[in-house]
C-alpha cells in the first residue's frame, strides 16, 4: 500500500513536468477514481459527499478521525491540515469546490 501511495504521489508531482500527460491518463478513464478524506462533523465534507452522490459518481470515503491508516495516508499525500481532501483522478483538491471538482473530473 505504501508503494502505491508513493507512486501516486510521484505521478501527481510529475504531471506538470510531463505536460499533464499523467493527469490525462486518469481523465481518459470512463469511470473517475475519487477518494475523499473527511470527518463526521465537517459541514464541507457533507457538501462534498452530497456533490458526488447527487451526480452518481462513486467514491471511497475515509473518516480520518475513525481510521488511523487513512489519517496517515492523508498526511503522506498532503501535510496541510483540514478536510475535505478529495483526490480525483490523481488530482488533489483541498476543501469543497464544485468548480474544482468538475475540473478534476474533466467536465
Amino acid at each position: 500500500m505504501r508503494q502505491f501511495l508513493l507512486l501516486l504521489l510521484l505521478l501527481t508531482l510529475a504531471a506538470p513536468a510531463l505536460g499533464g500527460q499523467a493527469g490525462e491518463l486518469y481523465a481518459s478513464s470512463a469511470t473517475p477514481k475519487v477518494e475523499l478524506y473527511t470527518t463526521s462533523w465537517c459541514p464541507y465534507c457533507k457538501k462534498a459527499v452530497n456533490f458526488f452522490r447527487s451526480r452518481g459518481i462513486s467514491f471511497v470515503e475515509y473518516d480520518i478521525e475513525k481510521d488511523k491508516q487513512a489519517a496517515r495516508r492523508k498526511q503522506l499525500l498532503d501535510s496541510r491540515p483540514g478536510v475535505p481532501l478529495a483526490i480525483i483522478n490523481g488530482n488533489l483538491v483541498h476543501g469543497f469546490s464544485e468548480s474544482l471538482y468538475l475540473e478534476a473530473l474533466g467536465k
